[in-house]
């Protein structure tokens, strides 16, 4: 039996979709190989560890663990965590900010503690859309024309910005965050006004901004599980389809139950096509030394795909996309939860345990129910 700490909610405005996906972690995790502690991380930066193991069958309540458990900085909730619960891998359960953007994930490299999914630098760079960028270019893979102000955001001039806008990128185009996700801080960008209030609601939340040209296509995702380094595997890709015209895909097409409905293999791909978005999945992963797992976000235009990010702790929700891309492959999500902590030891140099990627056979066609 293995101890596994189980990081849930954190700091940033993802702090909900977290613990929709916790609850779905421990509802499938083996308790036969797994023992989990669920570790409650506040909104304020609190740690909060509980002091026994989640039975099998109980539900998990963060305000109950809040309550009871006691609050803790990071560093001494990790101590209590060794000392006592004698933790021997971290799943965070993460999205975002101080979370997914290698903060959390360097602390544990200190403690030499393995953790699921990428280590404190490919989890920082992806975190970071204009370092992703950067990366991505610099390996030729294919995104949308961009435009990186040298300009802070707290000093960026709507007039002067939206005339670059228009000369580099023409118009509408979206502008974004470089750090942030769940379509938080981005916004379709038509008119000098419109960048305005873009800098009036993000100045100090964000130092830093890019813009990308409006693309047009189907949008798809892809995940890809394992290390790199070693095997990797491509899953199948899911077309996302809005019920109702989006601005954007924003977080309210998303998340909102019967908005959207996810097709695997996408509708408008072809066999060609969905060996390319894999391949181009593949070569993200590595480009950023991802491991354990990812899930990169394209577009596929009418002159080829075009990537927007990639995540690094994609959702793990009932309806999450990398679940649902695991399923039409036969990878159960426990089955799935068992390979990315057996693929975080096997990092680490602590698991002799053979690691299966080895593709599974062909299945039909899948239509998921609506979000």
């Amino acid at each position: 039996m293995i101890d596994v700490a189980v990081l849930a909610g954190g700091r940033s405005p993802e702090h909900d979709v977290s613990l929709a996906s916790v609850r779905q972690v421990f509802h499938n995790l083996d308790r036969a190989r797994w023992r989990p502690w669920p570790v409650y991380l506040a909104r304020d930066g609190g740690w909060y560890p509980a002091r026994a193991p989640l039975a099998a069958g109980a539900i998990w309540d963060p305000q109950d663990l809040a309550a009871s458990a006691g609050r803790m900085r990071p560093g001494a909730a990790l101590d209590w965590l060794l000392d006592h619960a004698r933790v021997q891998v971290v799943l965070p359960v993460l999205h975002g900010p101080y979370g997914e953007d290698g903060t959390v994930q360097g602390m544990l490299e200190l403690y030499d503690l393995p953790c699921v999914g990428s280590g404190c630098a490919a989890s920082a760079v992806a975190m970071d859309k204009v370092r992703t960028r950067q990366v991505f270019e610099s390996m030729g893979i294919p995104m949308a024309r961009g435009h990186v102000p040298a300009t802070p955001l707290t000093h960026a001039e709507a007039r002067v910005e939206f005339e670059v806008l228009q000369q580099r990128l023409g118009t509408p185009c979206v502008a974004k965050l470089n750090c942030s996700g769940s379509s938080v801080g981005v916004q379709r960008i038509r008119t000098e006004t419109d960048l305005q209030r873009f800098f009036d609601e993000f100045r100090g939340v964000s130092r830093r901004w890019f813009a990308e040209e409006l693309l047009t296509g189907e949008e798809i995702t892809v995940g890809v599980l394992g290390n790199t380094g070693s095997e990797l595997r491509a899953l199948p890709p899911v077309g996302i389809y809005p019920k109702q015209t989006y601005e954007l895909f924003d977080k309210t097409a998303k998340y909102t139950p019967g908005e959207t409905e996810e097709v695997i293999p996408p509708r408008g791909l072809s066999a060609a096509q969905v060996a390319e978005v894999q391949e181009i999945a593949l070569a993200c992963h590595r480009a950023l030394v991802c491991d354990g797992m990812s899930r990169t976000d394209m577009i596929v235009t009418a002159t080829g795909p075009r990537v927007l990010e990639t995540n690094t702790i994609p959702g793990l929700t009932g309806t999450s996309l990398l679940p649902q891309e695991a399923a039409a492959v036969g990878i159960t999500f426990p089955m799935l939860l068992d390979l990315l902590l057996d693929l975080a030891l096997q990092r680490a140099g602590k698991s002799e345990r053979a690691v299966v990627l080895q593709p599974a056979p062909a299945r039909a066609p899948v239509v998921t129910a609506p979000r």
